[in-house]
């Protein structure tokens, strides 16, 4: 027997390979999975177990994808293998959570009994209005109404943030989910021209200034954009829906992603360590999804993202740029979704803040 995790860029028939297992073994396996899974789910440290039997073949292969799937190939008395998938089986709950921060939204998500993946889906939820690094304070508070998928009594992760609510020195700000997208209590659209910051960084290293001096070259130019600090490899999103337009090395501005929006809006991306898989210029995109990696190539000191906005073909200031909200709920779903903000303000309310 062999029992195993899924190492880096592991496919199935490396790890199959690596295992021991024949270049016959391994095509039989492959084909026994094939339709059965799908093998761009094959994450690093997923568990695996391989059988033999007392012939010497391949008795069992089998991957646990998460902690509801698995998926196994096994010996059937006809002597082939046959796939087969185990799905578990979940329910939903829906659960009002709130807490006050003291250090973090992090540490106050913990602190509230809750897992650290709901901080990533509230930030989400929030993305094109806070910045949850500079914009959240001590003392501030959240309220969140939010669908749990439990496998018996144990988390197997989050699935839609139904409501949420943040109250801060930034100001209040409330989103209800409804026919698929948020909206603000009005029937406003949540969504706007561009996402508040178009990554999790650690501080702005450099601003917008048309007369900078610049950190390699020693000499005055404008800095057309804004500069992200960053850790290598922290995630990028898109600021905004739209088209790839540029994804390739250009020269000091390294590892460039430029993305083509509507109203005459382009964003530039520059200095990424890499790509995101499986994108290329002329693929269209949605806002937050990860387009590349933050790193330091091309002209650059340090690892930080710089992002830039064209409006017309000018580079502006992106904090200047004012944002312009999508499309709110319509004439006849409006009094459909002021009943559902009725019912969710209601569970929101129920979710009772210690005074500090």
């Amino acid at each position: 027997m062999i029992d195993g995790k899924v190492g880096k860029s592991d496919t199935l028939g490396r790890l199959l390979k690596k295992s021991g297992l024949s270049a016959a073994e391994t095509d039989e396996v492959i084909r026994a999975l094939s339709g059965v899974l799908d093998f761009k789910k094959i994450r690093v440290g997923q568990s695996f177990h391989i059988e033999r039997g007392p012939d010497g073949r391949v008795k069992k292969f089998e991957l646990v994808l998460g902690k509801v799937q698995t998926v196994r190939a096994e010996r059937a008395q006809s002597g082939e293998l046959i796939g087969t998938a185990d799905v578990a089986e979940t329910r939903i709950e829906v659960k009002s959570i709130g807490g006050r921060i003291d250090s973090s939204l992090y540490a106050a998500i913990k602190t509230s009994g809750e897992s650290a993946a709901l901080v990533d889906f509230f930030v989400d939820v929030f993305a094109y209005d806070l910045d949850f690094y500079n914009d959240t304070h001590a003392g501030d508070t959240f309220r969140v109404v939010v669908e749990k998928e439990l496998k018996d009594n144990e988390l197997v992760g989050y699935k839609r943030i139904l409501a949420a609510e943040y109250q801060g020195k930034a100001g209040t700000f409330r989103t209800f989910y409804f026919n698929g997208a948020y909206f603000a209590q009005d029937g406003t659209s949540s969504e706007k021209t561009l996402l508040k910051t178009p990554l999790k960084f650690t501080r702005i290293s450099s601003g917008f200034d048309r007369r900078r001096m610049h950190p390699v070259l020693h000499t005055t130019s404008a800095h057309l954009g804004i500069d992200y600090a960053a850790p290598t490899g922290t995630p990028v999103w898109a600021a905004a829906s739209g088209t790839i337009s540029h994804r390739s090395p250009a020269g000091g501005a390294g590892n460039l992603v430029m993305i083509t929006h509507d109203g005459g809006i382009q964003t530039a991306y520059m200095h990424l360590s890499k790509f995101a898989d499986g994108q290329k210029v002329g693929q269209r995109v949605q806002a937050k999804t990860v387009i590349g990696y933050v790193g330091s190539t091309g002209l650059s000191t340090g690892p930080h993202l710089h992002f830039g906005v064209k409006q017309n073909g000018s580079y502006i200031d992106p904090s200047k740029l004012v944002p312009v909200k999508g499309k709110g709920v319509t004439a006849k779903d409006l009094e459909a979704f002021k009943a559902e903000v009725l019912r969710l303000q209601a569970q929101l309310t129920t979710v009772t803040i210690a005074a500090r």
